[in-house]
Parts: structure tokens; C-alpha cells; sequence
């Protein structure tokens, strides 16, 4: 009888597919840290300057005294006449309204009308009136009508208009800063030295001067006073609110 055959043994085993590569999965890097924010620094105020690019000090001629509170025939100085050459340039301490005109007392002059510091801690609506008078000319930009100007304009230079022009009497500037409750008055405000109306924003402002300017520094008047009714001594104010009180102090503690 016949056999079957027996099934084959030698048939070639199946080769196996070859596993995929193992990538390894990076781990999610945590987001970059934002930056710290830089805090900005708080607005600063910017210092007001001096009114004229020269100091030859305080006229005292023939003419008499230009010193704050020297008596006068209506009784006594309003302002401060600060000894120039005619023609040295006058600016603006502060950003403000300006305006310009000319009479026969003040001859040729410019009113600048400008808030104070807030650091001075005064009522934000008040404001002061300074005048410069007696000007040789006025800048062509100034009119009868006040518009802005920022500080450090040149509203015009030293002369001898007006009541200055004696030849007695030195070439100067004559400086006046008279306190108001508000913007208002404030322009309406013609430095007429027999007006010797008062405000509330003068008592004000002379507390705060005392407390934050004149008493830290050791300051106080040899004689008379800072104040005429609403008019304060321009050296005193501008020197409060253009210098640094530190460097106040260290003057004064070293005399």
C-alpha cells in the first residue's frame, strides 16, 4: 500500500517585522517666565527756574531801595527789583498764560499767570500772577490776550521803561508775585500798587511755606515779612519751589 507522504519541515520560517524606534517623548517645558514688569517711576514735577540768566543782586541806588516791602509812596515796594544789564534776557520760571503790554508807571511789561507745585500741597485751583515790568521790549509772540507758554520762554530783557527811567535809577527788573484762589482772578490781576486786596490762597500758601519750605530749612525774616496782603517776596517763593529743600538745609547748617 501506498504511504502518504509526510508534510515538509525545510519550508523557510517568516521573518518578523521589525518593531517601530522608540522616540523618546520630551517632557513639556513649562512656559518661559514673563518678564518682570519694571515699575515706572511717578511723574516728576519739573523745577522752576530762575527768572534771569545773571545775579547781580537787589537795586539800591539814588532812586532808593528795590528791595520787597521798601518803602515806597503808596506805602511800600510790592516787588523786587533785580539789578541787570539792559537787554539781559528775562524768562519764565514756570508753564503758564502770558500776556504783554505798556503804561507809564511799569512801562513795558509781561504777566505770567501760573499754577504752583503740587508738592507744595496748595489747593489746586489757586494760582500766582507774576509781572515782570519795566522791560526794555516784549517778546513779538506776546499780545493783549494771554496764551500758553512753557517754562523757560523769553518773554523779553531788562530796561528802563516806565518809572525806571531816570538816569538815578539802575537798570533792573521789576518782579512781582501776587496769590489767587483761582485762574480767574488771577488774570484779572493788573499789579496796581494802591490795590492792596487780599486772598484766601495767600494765607494758604504762607502756612505752607512755613511748613514745608521756610521751618525744615531754618528760615525766617530778619526783618519785616515775606507777605503784602496777597503780594509774597518773589526770592522767597521762587527759592521754595525751584530748590531742592536738602540742599537748603545743608547750606544752612553749614554757616
Amino acid at each position: 500500500r501506498s504511504a502518504c507522504a509526510p508534510t515538509s519541515t525545510n519550508a523557510p520560517a517568516s521573518t518578523p517585522e521589525p518593531a517601530p524606534p522608540v522616540v523618546a517623548t520630551p517632557e513639556p517645558s513649562s512656559p518661559s517666565a514673563a518678564p518682570a514688569a519694571v515699575p515706572s517711576a511717578p511723574p516728576t514735577e519739573p523745577r522752576w527756574a530762575w527768572v534771569l540768566p545773571v545775579d547781580h543782586g537787589i537795586r539800591a541806588d539814588r532812586g532808593g531801595s528795590g528791595g520787597f516791602l521798601a518803602p515806597r509812596a503808596h506805602g511800600s515796594h510790592n516787588g523786587l527789583d533785580l539789578l541787570a544789564p539792559v537787554g539781559t534776557p528775562t524768562q519764565a520760571p514756570c508753564a503758564g498764560k502770558a500776556r504783554a503790554g505798556k503804561n507809564s508807571s511799569h512801562g513795558k511789561w509781561v504777566q505770567l499767570v501760573c499754577a504752583l507745585p503740587s508738592s507744595l500741597g496748595l489747593v489746586e485751583s489757586r494760582r500766582i500772577s507774576l509781572f515782570f515790568a519795566h522791560l526794555n521790549n516784549t517778546s513779538s509772540e506776546l499780545g493783549e490776550d494771554s496764551r500758553p507758554v512753557p517754562a523757560g520762554t523769553v518773554l523779553g530783557s531788562v530796561g528802563k521803561t516806565g518809572n525806571a527811567s531816570s538816569q538815578v535809577i539802575a537798570a533792573h527788573l521789576h518782579l512781582e508775585i501776587s496769590v489767587h484762589d483761582d485762574e480767574e482772578r488771577a488774570l484779572a490781576e493788573r499789579h496796581s500798587g494802591r490795590d492792596q486786596g487780599d486772598t484766601s490762597a495767600a494765607h494758604e500758601l504762607d502756612a505752607l511755606m512755613q511748613e514745608r519750605c521756610l521751618e525744615p530749612a531754618g528760615l525766617a525774616p530778619k526783618s519785616h515779612g515775606f507777605w503784602r496782603a496777597r503780594r509774597v517776596d518773589p526770592f522767597v517763593l521762587l527759592t521754595c519751589v525751584s530748590a531742592d529743600n536738602e540742599a537748603m538745609l545743608l547750606l544752612t547748617s553749614s554757616h
